[in-house]
């Protein structure tokens, strides 16, 4: 298919006509508080850490950019869990005071695209059917190319330098 035939519509897709709609999910805010109160993930229960922030932390609760200086809580985070069977674990961090989640019909976060990001499409059965790397200038048109491949259910958008998880891309 042409790239002509691609037409972004807020946060849908056309393709040749069909729309494929999307949503950008944030961590759940019972993930987040578990680790803010509990100190713990709330998955595997192991410790999570709350101290200043150093630069370039991205909170995967509202996916804006965590102050440098400001209170982070890093923790444990398994992105397939509830989603698929076999576990993925690593590192996240969230505001340590609280902080709105990210809206589900919000458009996608290009602020956290200025630095490199993976790309990971996935099929049903947590099957890897693409993977991309993409830089701010690109994102969005990587997305849109993904989003519109039948087989693709989500995309996992992961820092390409640190290799952790930021949020997840579905289908409406």
């Amino acid at each position: 298919m042409s790239e002509a035939m691609i037409t972004t519509i807020g946060d849908a897709v056309a393709v040749g006509g069909r729309r494929t709609a999307r949503k950008v999910v944030a961590i759940e805010t019972r993930v987040a508080e578990a680790a803010r109160l509990a100190g713990r993930d709330a998955h595997y229960g192991f410790p999570a850490h709350t101290a200043p922030a150093g630069a370039g932390l991205p909170c995967r609760h509202c996916l804006q950019w965590i102050e440098e200086g400001a209170r982070a809580t890093l923790f444990t985070f398994d992105p397939f869990s509830g989603v698929e069977n076999l576990p993925l674990p690593g590192p996240v961090y969230v505001h340590a005071d609280g902080c709105e989640r990210y809206a589900e019909d919000g458009s996608l976060p290009v602020h956290l695209m200025k630095s490199p990001r993976t790309l990971n499409a996935y099929a049903a059965g947590r099957k890897l059917v693409a993977q991309e790397y993409v830089e701010e200038a690109t994102a969005a048109e990587a997305i849109d190319r993904l989003m519109e491949r039948q087989d693709v259910e989500y995309i996992h958008v992961r820092s390409t330098t640190a290799g952790c998880y930021t949020f997840r891309i579905e289908r409406v």
